[in-house]
């Protein structure tokens, strides 16, 4: 077949956007799968009462995020599902966070706005609380 039979089909697939959002995940996944780079932001910000930490991945739903906590240790993470048919699983990202003791790890909770990925991490009451001591004799 002549090559101007080649550029012709191409070009219709690039006009036909419903292919090209179709391919262009796809294409990214391939990227993070044959070495390239998936770069989340991830920021913790510290409160008087707790803290934040805050992950936004570009295009990746709140459903690719699990959260795991395994005693004082916070894994976020994130993966790709080709189709929803499919078990095949790809790794994103993957973080541990190794929280202080002043975290009541009991009140920790996550919340997806705004294309980020929020996980609250409150202190303990008694931690900002001042108590007087009495003294025995």
């Amino acid at each position: 077949m002549p090559v101007q039979y080649y550029l012709e089909i191409e070009m219709k697939l690039i006009k036909n956007k419903e292919f090209l959002q179709q391919i262009a995940h796809q294409i990214d996944v391939l990227n993070t799968l044959g070495g390239g780079i998936s770069l989340p932001q991830v920021e913790v910000d510290k409160h008087e009462k707790g803290a934040i930490i805050r992950v936004a991945i570009p295009s990746v739903s709140p459903e690719a995020y699990q959260i795991a906590l395994d005693q004082n240790q916070l894994t976020v993470m994130a993966t790709h599902r080709l189709d929803n048919d499919s078990e095949a699983v790809f790794p994103l990202f993957s973080q541990h966070f190794m929280l202080p003791p002043q975290v009541d790890l009991s009140r920790i909770d996550a919340v997806f706005t705004d294309q980020e990925l929020q996980v609250r991490l409150p202190y303990h009451t008694s931690v900002y609380k001042t108590r007087n001591i009495e003294i025995k004799y």
